[in-house]
């Protein structure tokens, strides 16, 4: 009697799971925690998605989803080439909550203090959050985790193809930097040559402070990184500042001018950076490697090579791109293309 009583439990639990399992994905959504720790009922299956966190484009790019997006501020020339499919999303630039209603967009994505998330909220929209800067990581390896965070974050939200690209993205992530780290965590800080980041928002002082991904980029390719004393994501450094520096290296936004504004700059002249003409600019491939792209693994390699010609004259940087387009964007560039995109240039 105990064992058939058993027995009917076991069953009749087994169909409270399954027709609970069955209303959830009748009513198409599922609950996900966003990158601020809010609890979020997005659709199981989105179709229209309002990028208004600027590098959410490039995540779901990443993860094979570009068909999703319906408003986004303007690309790079590389991502329309490699993803034809995002020709068909509209420009968010302009665009009211009201009228992201009538477009029947699906969820919405922000960043707290830059696009906020309020106006779409109080319009009736839905919204997720896709990065917060308050939540910067303090170290390299809490750094690690957030970047891969952000990346499975965005494989959940999307489904379950998406959240396998995720986990293969970030094992590739796992792979590259402890190669780099295998080399220059040996290097002592008095070793290590000091860089400045600049260019962004259109100035040579616009910078990424302390926990910013730039920071630990440069920390990782083994640089001391000056704007570590600036106390914002963005943030932005005084001239005083920067001469008082006097950097080893200048590392130029992908958003930036060219070397030749430093470099020609009478003001500048004094720096080391400038004097030995160690000035350049990062590339820009699908989205700008310096600002939070998942190409941030390639700008990685790419400084090492620039601090430590070197201890990494054996990685060869155009088979480490043509590399990581295959098997993470799943395209295939050449070796042209590969320059192309290290020198911040458009696809010919």
């Amino acid at each position: 009697m105990r064992k058939r009583c058993f027995i009917f439990m076991l069953i009749l639990m087994l169909c409270v799971v399954i027709g609970t399992d069955q209303k959830i994905y009748a009513e198409g959504y599922k609950t996900i925690t966003d990158m601020c720790g809010n609890s979020v009922e997005v659709p199981l299956d989105p179709k229209r998605i309002a990028c208004m966190h600027c590098v959410s484009p490039e995540k779901i790019m990443t993860l094979g989803s570009g068909d999703r997006i319906y408003l986004m501020s303007e690309q790079s020339p590389w991502a329309y080439k490699l993803f034809p499919e995002i020709k068909n999303a509209r420009t968010s630039k302009g665009v009211k909550p009201e009228e992201m209603l009538d477009m029947k967009i699906d969820f919405v994505l922000y960043t707290p203090g830059m696009t906020k998330g309020e106006q779409y909220k109080d319009a009736g929209l839905r919204t997720v959050c896709a990065f917060s800067a308050e939540q910067r990581p303090m170290n390299i390896n809490d750094y690690m985790e957030s970047f891969k965070k952000q990346v499975t974050f965005f494989g959940d939200l999307l489904g379950p193809d998406a959240a396998a690209r995720a986990d293969k993205y970030n094992r590739y992530f796992d792979t590259k930097v402890k190669q780099i780290r295998a080399i220059t965590s040996k290097i002592g800080k008095e070793e290590r040559p000091s860089v400045y980041y600049g260019g962004l928002h259109g100035s040579l002082l616009g910078s990424q402070g302390q926990g910013s991904v730039m920071h630990w980029n440069v920390e990782v390719s083994g640089g001391n990184y000056l704007p570590e004393a600036l106390s914002d994501n963005h943030a932005k450094a005084s001239m005083q500042q920067l001469l008082s520096w006097d950097p080893d290296i200048i590392i130029l936004s992908a958003y930036g001018d060219s070397p030749d504004t430093v470099m020609k700059n009478p003001e500048l002249a004094s720096l080391k950076a400038v004097r030995n003409g160690k000035v350049y600019r990062m590339p820009m491939g699908v989205y700008a490697w310096d600002h939070a792209s998942n190409e941030s693994v390639l700008l990685m390699i790419y400084m090492a090579k620039l601090f430590y010609p070197d201890l990494f004259k054996n990685w060869d940087m155009i088979k480490e791109m043509k590399t990581y387009y295959s098997e993470i964007y799943g395209k295939n560039i050449t070796d042209i293309d590969a320059e192309r995109i290290l020198q911040c240039l458009p696809p010919q």
